[in-house]
């Protein structure tokens, strides 16, 4: 992905590869999320924080600003909105 790159193009691309779009260029109830946790017993993942990006956002420069504490790791997550939105 490049550097500057939006969330809302992020998503539109890996929806589209993976099939979870109805419509091209249309999100509908996905969102991307920067997602920071750490590695749990037997290789799972506890989430510590997680945040909708906004579409204008660019994660790789977010990934390069802002790192997550000692001991914890960031990935980023599509999701549905309606979880997200949830919790």
């Amino acid at each position: 992905a490049p550097p500057r790159a939006t969330a809302r193009q992020l998503l539109l691309e890996a929806l589209e590869r993976y099939g979870l779009s109805p419509e091209p260029g249309l999100p509908g109830g996905f969102v991307l999320c920067d997602v920071v946790g750490r590695g749990g017993p037997g290789g799972g993942w506890h989430v510590e924080y997680l945040r909708a990006l906004g579409d204008a956002e660019k994660p790789l420069v977010l990934q390069d600003v802002w790192k997550p504490k000692a001991g914890c790791s960031r990935r980023f997550e599509i999701r549905r909105r309606e979880e997200v939105e949830r919790s």
